[in-house]
């Protein structure tokens, strides 16, 4: 699932207007592309240089994530919450 969410990030990151589909799961997803709406084709090589940098970017994005989350919870337990109520309350 990155693999496509990669593809489609680095797809965005050289035309930020692009409207595709794809099917598939893994790189092999790039043969599936269909470019919708008068999008203009890009190479399949300019996509595939940048998956790497979208790989890390897409796992960057997720430890923030976890990181604002572990933040909020050290917080509202520094208010006086519990770690209980603080996950009953968020539903964590």
């Amino acid at each position: 699932m990155k693999t496509i969410l990669a593809i489609s990030k680095a797809i965005k990151k050289i035309n930020p207007n692009a409207q595709v589909s794809m099917s598939g799961s893994d790189i092999s997803a790039l043969d599936t592309i269909i470019w919708e709406n008068g999008t203009q084709p890009i190479n399949k090589q300019q996509i595939l240089d940048l998956i790497p940098e979208c790989l890390v970017e897409i796992e960057a994005e997720a430890q923030a994530k976890i990181d604002n989350k572990n933040n909020a919870l050290s917080k509202l337990q520094a208010l006086g919450l519990s770690e209980a109520e603080v996950k009953e309350l968020f539903k964590l």
